[in-house]
């Protein structure tokens, strides 16, 4: 099971959730500009003569717009931030679907990135998708380095989508 609490002594080396509340805002700004910063959107843009400010308010309208998205579309998702002992390092985004469980985001600042972390949360989910009977499933980019990642943890390639992939696990309930 995810580490939801840290009421017991902290293990350092694993990550925790806590639910996301409004005054989490600027952090998830924060980390969705750090992942798409560094991006080829910014380098085009940057080439195409864009200000800093340009970029990061299209960032902004563009990380609005996907919380938005999020939530109308996995009302009854959980929107968690991942947490360090009480620091907030990244977010998880989880849809426990009565047949399906959907991982819609998971992203970490890019200081705690290839660490283990997040291979740590989603073998946790893995652990209670088997519980639940169900398979996993996630939209990646394809071109995204965490598309080796899934396919380590033993995630199939299921359909092209354009410049992202659907990608599913299922567990393993023969034995």
């Amino acid at each position: 099971m995810i580490k939801t609490s840290n009421k017991t002594a902290p293990d350092i080396n694993l990550p925790g959730l806590r639910p996301q509340t409004n005054a989490d805002k600027n952090f998830l700004l924060e980390l969705y500009i750090s992942i798409h910063q560094a991006g080829l959107l910014q380098t085009s843009l940057l080439q195409s003569g864009w200000s800093q400010a340009e970029i990061h308010t299209l960032l902004t309208q563009q990380f609005e717009t996907q919380q938005l998205a999020y939530r109308q579309r996995f009302p009854q998702a959980a929107f968690q931030l991942i947490t360090l002992d009480t620091q907030a390092i990244g977010r998880l985004y989880l849809n426990r679907g009565e047949k399906e469980y959907r991982i819609i985001d998971i992203s970490l600042l890019p200081k705690y990135q290839n660490q283990k972390l997040g291979s740590h949360l989603i073998q946790s989910i893995q652990h209670e998708a088997t519980l639940a009977g169900n398979p996993l499933s996630l939209h990646v980019e394809t071109l995204n380095p965490a598309y080796n990642l899934y396919k380590r943890l033993g995630f199939v390639h299921k359909e092209d989508r354009g410049t992202h992939s659907l990608m599913e696990w299922r567990p393993d309930i023969s034995g």
